[in-house]
């Protein structure tokens, strides 16, 4: 009978520490921007501008995300939170930023695809367009992974 009790108790604990892993409302996660931050060299960073919304009545942290960022459908870098944890309100937003690194060289393939199928024909007076997508997750505390996907025009949204 003893062995019974420790059985259920056993089977019951696993039970409540697998609902700490799954949540009814994830959290948004929009992407706000994505640009070319600067160039030193050989050397190119991007900074991700990213909105976490909250949509339960308990605060989360976000404890990581990251995420593979591709230009022109050429995958140059891997994005990653820049400070971290986040602490997201209980039904509200949070601010965060990623940061991807990478060689010009990544860039210089990014561009010639752009240039191979035709993007970098335009109009007099229109200004050349890069696309990028971005595919990743976020980490919210205890495990569970949220996630999501942008795809959307370099510099677009940035301020």
């Amino acid at each position: 009978m003893a062995w019974r009790t420790i059985v259920a108790l056993a089977l019951s604990s696993l039970l409540v520490g697998c609902a700490a892993l799954t949540l009814r409302e994830p959290p948004q996660i929009d992407i706000a921007s994505v640009a070319l931050d600067r160039v030193d060299g050989p050397d190119a960073w991007f900074t991700v501008g990213v909105v976490l919304t909250n949509r339960v009545d308990r605060a989360l942290t976000i404890e990581a995300l990251q995420g593979a960022l591709a230009i022109e459908g050429e995958s140059i870098a891997q994005a990653t939170l820049v400070e971290g944890p986040v602490r997201l309100p209980a039904n509200g937003t949070a601010n965060a930023r990623m940061s991807a690194h990478t060689g010009m060289d990544a860039i210089l393939r990014a561009v010639a695809a752009a240039m191979r199928r035709g993007a970098t024909l335009m109009a007099p007076g229109a200004r050349p367009v890069l696309h990028y997508t971005l595919d990743g997750s976020a980490t919210i505390e205890g495990g569970l992974r949220v996630p999501f996907r942008r795809e959307g025009e370099l510099g677009e949204g940035a301020k």
